[in-house]
């Protein structure tokens, strides 16, 4: 994670040294995409109802996400009103994970893998702090999000699994640079997931509509 964090760091770095770059972002839309990494500590609640018969319903809890890391796209759209104010909603798309997962069963197959995808659609407010060619902003706003959590058999056929819906608040800050119509950005999030936190870092471009 920090020798990930480093290359971005630099490649926004090299971005502000290049020439041509023009100055503070002008008022409007803009559409964007950028690549996000999710820190792997990142577990989202786990807990299933898998019934054995229909009077005998059977409880799992696990741990099995705590290894994992998720990456994925976010893409966004959003309205500088200010030099210093700006409006944005975005949606992000982690890709599905899995991990081995040891639980003792009464009956056969058994699971031994568990897996989880989470999207999330976000609305939120910008502070920007404008210095010539390039921005600092920091970022408040609501998350809705949804985990689909799955155990799976050794077959990879599905052994349970379960929706968790949630609205939570989400916090960041970053810095962007402006070339023209193109802006790169790069920024931290601290994102919840219910009771479960999360650290994301993306790295992205968006076009400004002027």
């Amino acid at each position: 994670m920090k020798k990930s964090r480093t290359h971005w760091v630099a490649l926004l770095a090299a971005l502000l040294a290049l020439p041509g770059a023009a100055g503070a972002a002008e008022r409007g839309w803009y559409l964007g995409a950028a690549f996000s990494k999710v820190s792997p500590d990142y577990a989202p609640p786990l807990e299933f109802a898998i019934p054995y018969s229909t009077d005998a319903p059977s409880r799992l809890t696990g741990d099995g996400l705590d290894a994992i890391g998720s990456r994925g796209i976010k893409w966004l759209s959003g309205y500088q009103a200010l030099d210093w104010l700006a409006f944005e909603a975005d949606y992000l798309d982690l890709n599905s994970d899995s991990a081995q997962l040891a639980i003792f069963c009464i009956t056969q197959p058994c699971g031994e893998r568990i897996r989880a995808e989470t999207v999330s659609a976000s609305l939120s407010v910008l502070a920007l702090w404008p210095f010539g060619r390039f921005d600092f902003f920091a970022r408040a706003g609501l998350s809705r999000w949804k985990s689909t959590i799955e155990i799976l058999n050794a077959d990879g056929s599905r052994y349970a699994s379960r929706d968790l819906l949630g609205i939570d608040g989400k916090f960041g800050a970053g810095a962007q640079v402006h070339f023209h119509k193109i802006t790169a950005r790069l920024e931290y999030e601290r994102l919840r997931f219910d009771l479960d936190n999360a650290d994301a870092w993306s790295l992205g471009v968006a076009y400004r509509f002027r």
